[in-house]
């Protein structure tokens, strides 16, 4: 099972008496899979909602919990809020504070690492890890059980106060409802692992070990879970000292507390803190042949973690790519290891590029009922408009994998969170972040276990992502580009036609570059009838999107035309349509680059629509 929702006793026991509870799925005909129960978390959600990392959803007694960054009043922060959802579909929300009747506090957006993990004790009281990279402690709880608008800072009760942190993901021992919590601990010259455990009798937090530390190495969680015998489970990757975007040797091993010790996925003793390959069938995604920790090649990207009834590891989900793609995002299959007893074995899920289109970072897996799923993110490009896709693989138990659509077709959804009810149904959390251009949304999505019927191919499921289904497919898309200038080799037209409408991949213009100019070759001639400009930089939008500019188009015999002239543009993500003009060229020519104090073009996508 993956992280299952919580049932307290008390309840429990009620559930009994009304005759709620039923014989194991397992020993019934599996009925036939219900459609999806989509609702859309009535919150704004702030566009540095997302993460891979991270446990942004809990659930006991039938209420959900969902943790999100929401917007703040400054530009470029966030206040950090929590939803709880009860299981007749009532919501109620609060943020954190510092104190009871305090404002919302805010932190600094940092997408990847600002991001929130929560769990819910024994007790009922709510647990909250936040916004913290390479940061001191900060943790929130709430003061009574079940409340999400009583969380308030309690990062004193926290050990090791003086450290810096990153990356918490938490989970909950179900027996006990003790808390533990994984995070990243920096050091002099490596980055290690700690575990931390809330006792949740004595309603106190302690130090409970240094699950992985090696020289020159940094620690990256990925996931926590405890089985039904306390066993706490540990996924992990690491990366070169200090931090690197390509990481390797994805980790696993299981630590029982009553003992101290840990073991691999064979049952075999692992010494602690374990080293950056112990040996042993600690790591389920070795290198690659010839490869090399400080290289920007070969790379894995977010990992999750599946455990049976029993408490074994049914299976690891993972993104990871055999080759450099030369951006950031991109590239990354969907694959899943397990432990067949005497080895790793390793399945490619979902092939990166077909058609255009990728993998989100974020990926997830659940098991019961005999089956397996792995949800992920089919994406077409980064930028708010572009429908993106959760696509589900399932297995049940040796059979094949079959891939289904799971939930709608939504502008911008990219990163999510499962977890498994004690009925064997999933629970999405899937953020939408750039949904409006500047608020997102969050989808939580209900999934029975049933019979899968298999919606198709990967490439069949994602064959339309690669068009806009109110403006058309995107021409410019990996297109070849020139450009009048740029700031440097990072920073060339190539970045503005990727599919990576964020920040860490933009088209910047050399400063005293007066009229900065893109222009696209879409490979052939075609109508163009719109394009969507996607310009500034996120942590000061009003000074650095592109005010005034042209879209002019080149005819097949030569010559260049204006199609659009925007003047005075505040937008982001500005669509501009015109007349169709038959084109084998089009032109992004700036004519007043931003507001800015470095007056130069910040163009984080250029798309052009037929």
């Amino acid at each position: 099972m993956r992280r299952t929702g919580r049932t307290l006793p008390a309840l429990a026991a009620a559930a009994l008496a009304a005759g709620l509870a039923s014989a194991p799925a397992s020993a019934l005909a599996a009925p036939p899979e219900a459609p999806a129960d989509i609702e859309e978390m009535p919150y704004a959600v702030d566009t540095s909602n997302q993460a891979a990392w991270w446990k942004p959803i809990d659930s006991v007694d039938g209420h959900d919990y969902l943790a999100f960054n929401a917007p703040a009043s400054e530009a470029g922060r966030h206040e950090v809020h929590l939803a709880r959802r009860t299981a007749s579909g009532e919501w109620t929300s609060g943020c954190l504070r510092a104190r009871a009747g305090a404002d919302c506090v805010s932190y600094t957006d940092d997408i990847g690492h600002n991001q929130p993990s929560i769990t819910v004790d024994g007790d009922g009281r709510v647990h909250a890890f936040v916004s913290m990279h390479n940061d001191a402690w900060r943790y929130y709880r709430s003061t009574a059980p079940g409340d999400v608008d009583s969380l308030v800072e309690s990062a004193a009760d926290l050990p090791d106060g003086g450290g810096t942190y990153t990356y918490p993901v938490t989970a909950r021992d179900d027996a006990s409802g003790d808390v533990y919590a994984l995070v990243r601990a920096d050091a002099a010259d490596r980055r290690h692992g700690r575990l931390y455990r809330w006792d949740n009798a004595a309603g106190e937090w302690s130090r409970e070990t240094t699950v992985a530390s090696a020289p020159g190495h940094a620690f990256y969680p990925d996931d926590l879970e405890v089985d039904g015998r306390g066993r706490v489970h540990v996924l992990w990757e690491w990366g070169p000292f200090p931090s690197s975007t390509a990481r390797h040797l994805g980790s696993y091993l299981v630590y029982d507390p009553a003992t101290g010790t840990a073991a691999d996925a064979a049952g075999a003793p692992v010494a602690l803190p374990a080293a950056a390959d112990p040996g042993g069938a600690v790591v389920y995604q070795p290198y690659t042949e010839g490869e090399d920790i400080g290289t920007q090649a070969p790379s894995l990207q977010s990992a999750k973690l599946a455990l049976t009834p029993e408490g074994s590891l049914a299976g690891v989900a993972y993104r990871f790519r055999d080759r450099d793609t030369g951006d950031g995002f991109s590239g990354y299959d969907a694959r899943y290891a397990r432990w067949t007893g005497t080895a790793w074995e390793r399945e490619v899920l979902a092939e990166a590029g077909a058609g255009g289109v990728h993998t989100s970072a974020a990926i997830d897996t659940t098991h019961a009922d005999g089956t397996t799923r792995v949800y992920l993110v089919a994406e077409h490009r980064r930028c708010a408009g572009a429908f993106s896709q959760v696509v589900r693989a399932e297995r049940s138990g040796s059979g094949p994998w079959l891939l289904d659509r799971a939930g709608p077709e939504r502008p911008g959804l990219q990163r999510l969170s499962a977890l498994t009810g004690a009925d064997g149904a999933d629970t999405l959390y899937v953020s939408a972040p750039l949904a409006e251009g500047t608020r997102g949304s969050v989808f939580r999505i209900g999934l029975s276990r049933g019979t899968p019927s298999g919606g198709g191919t990967w490439e069949e499921l994602v064959s339309g992502l690669s068009e806009d289904p109110d403006l058309g497919e995107n021409l410019a898309l990996g297109g070849a580009t020139s450009v009048s200038s740029r700031r440097d080799a990072d920073s060339g037209g190539d970045r503005a036609v990727d599919g990576d409408c964020s920040d860490a991949s933009r088209w910047i213009s050399a400063e005293g570059d007066a009229e900065p100019t893109l222009t696209v070759d879409p490979g052939a001639v075609a109508d163009v009838s719109a394009v969507r400009v996607a310009s500034g930089y996120a942590p000061d939008p009003a000074s650095t999107v592109l005010r005034d500019f042209e879209v002019r188009g080149r005819t097949p015999g030569g010559g260049w035309t204006t199609l659009a002239s925007v003047s005075g543009n505040t937008e982001e993500l500005r669509v501009v349509e015109f007349a169709s003009a038959e084109v084998d060229r089009v032109q992004l020519v700036v004519t007043d680059p931003s507001a800015s104090e470095v007056d130069v073009a910040r163009v984080r996508e250029f798309q052009v629509f037929s």
